[in-house]
């Protein structure tokens, strides 16, 4: 269905990159016959599956020994400009979404722009370089920032760049070990974007102070209440889309409309595939029982529709139901299903994951010029807590080019991407030995893979004099292949 443009807005995404490291590790081979004892599994094969299928991935992402949220965010960076053929003197704006920061104080997107300039001989001194954080929605608050920016007539180039980078770490032998992910979405936002107009005053913004994941300084991991986490982001998110749908029936004038009536194709923030399941039951769940012919419909397979007290208590019965009615798995391969096909392969990109949602949307698109004109709605999310509901249209969806499946192409197969044995992999999670020495300070180790045709973290500052200081500063260069 041809939707329109609220309001006459033209802001949006032009152009969309992703960068992901080139190595890997297969969750369903090695990694899985030597943890399945140590996490307690009774078989190889139960642990497989409980992966696969319970959580949704087969392979993460794994940052060498030069890469760091950084180097990603520089490559993302590199990619979206010279994919969409820009000067990179014409972006008034360089911010960063990210929850691993490279420093307490200095932004990301400021070593961005120093490297873009070496990579591209420019000088961008008049760029702002700000970094935002908040969990896994950091990125869309930058969004929304450049996006205003341009509705409020204050930029003062033709485009902004903004960028989620994230490398997503947790301790080794445990369940949340095969949740982790690196990895950078860059965007550029500018006026009458060639890929999507996002909708002008259709936002939908619900935050609550909560202690479901956080890391506190100091440390490298995350602290996480696992099933108190996705309660919070399942209620956080399902409120955000009631409003959101109150919102667009009065702004989009699509009167009793319910949110899939409105939003053609879902994009929900992803920390691992099975969590949009989870996030698309709840939402779908809550709109379809509040409409009489939808409830009609589902009566017959999913009782529980019909059950006044399946909103409460039983909830999670009827999503249980709900999960296995055809009409819903039809609805999710369909609406839902493309965009969750590089997170099964990347695992988890913290705040890039909704965007990289964005990016297997369009890689996966039998024929990309079938989404021309088709409403896409952004179900981001932030642990501590926030979650925002927005949404845009399509413009000229075959103007993105296709990349990301290509980068994670095997070595052997023409690509470059490469698997890691178990023993490499816990050498790149656990660093090298620190002793008393802060890790931040710490030079970065030898490569696994030779860096080539890329940033890389060269070594960290440790001078201490009258005339220089630059301790714990870091350098980075472009690495030639």
């Amino acid at each position: 269905m041809t939707r329109s443009i609220t309001n006459g807005s033209s802001v949006g995404i032009d152009a969309i990159a992703v960068h992901v490291p080139r190595l890997y590790m297969d969750l369903c081979g090695e990694w899985a016959n030597v943890r399945a004892s140590e996490l307690g599994e009774a078989t190889v094969e139960g642990l497989v599956g409980k992966v696969r299928k319970g959580v949704g991935v087969e392979q993460m992402a794994i940052p060498d020994a030069h890469e760091d949220s950084a180097t990603l965010a520089a490559m993302a960076a590199v990619k979206v400009i010279e994919q969409a053929g820009i000067d990179p003197r014409d972006v008034g704006s360089i911010a960063v979404g990210t929850e691993t920061t490279v420093d307490q104080s200095k932004s990301i997107a400021a070593y961005v722009l120093g490297m873009l300039e070496r990579r591209f001989n420019v000088e961008l001194r008049e760029a702002g370089a700000p970094q935002f954080q908040f969990a896994c929605i950091g990125a869309t608050y930058a969004l929304e920032a450049a996006v205003n920016s341009f509705r409020a007539g204050e930029a003062t180039k033709p485009y902004a760049l903004v960028i989620a980078t994230d490398i997503s770490k947790y301790p080794l032998r445990t369940s949340g070990e095969y949740t982790q992910g690196a990895g950078a979405v860059a965007m550029l936002v500018s006026k009458n974007p060639r890929l999507v107009a996002l909708d002008a005053r259709v936002l939908a913004t619900i935050t609550r102070d909560e202690r479901d994941f956080f890391r506190p300084n100091g440390l490298s991991t995350a602290v996480v209440d696992g099933k108190y986490s996705i309660d919070v982001y399942l209620d956080c998110i399902a409120e955000a889309a009631r409003l959101y749908v109150r919102r667009a029936r009065e702004a989009l004038e699509l009167e009793n409309a319910g949110i899939d009536d409105i939003v053609d194709d879902f994009l929900f923030h992803i920390p691992f595939p099975r969590m949009a399941e989870y996030a698309a039951l709840r939402v779908l769940g809550e709109a379809w029982r509040a409409d009489d012919s939808r409830r009609a419909a589902l009566a017959a397979t999913t009782p529980l529709v019909a059950d006044p007290e399946s909103g409460g208590a039983n909830r999670r019965a009827f999503e249980k139901q709900l999960a296995q009615d055809p009409a819903f798995a039809r609805f999710f391969k369909d609406r839902i299903g493309p965009s969750l096909s590089l997170s099964r392969r990347i695992g988890n990109i913290y705040s890039g994951s909704m965007y990289l949602g964005l990016a297997s949307l369009l890689e996966h698109a039998e024929d990309r010029a079938k989404l021309r004109g088709r409403r896409v709605g952004f179900f981001s999310y932030g642990s501590g807590a926030s979650a925002r509901v927005f949404s845009g249209v399509f413009v000229d969806p075959e103007s993105y080019t296709p990349h990301v499946r290509a980068l994670l192409a095997p070595a052997d197969e023409g690509g470059g991407r490469i698997p890691l044995e178990l023993a490499q992999y816990e050498r790149l999670h656990g660093g090298p030995a620190a002793g008393d020495v802060p890790l931040s300070l710490v030079q970065p180790a030898a490569s696994t893979v030779r860096p080539r045709n890329e940033f890389a973290l060269v070594r960290i500052g440790t001078e201490s004099s009258p005339s220089r200081t630059d301790v714990g500063y870091r350098y980075y260069d472009w690495v030639a292949g």
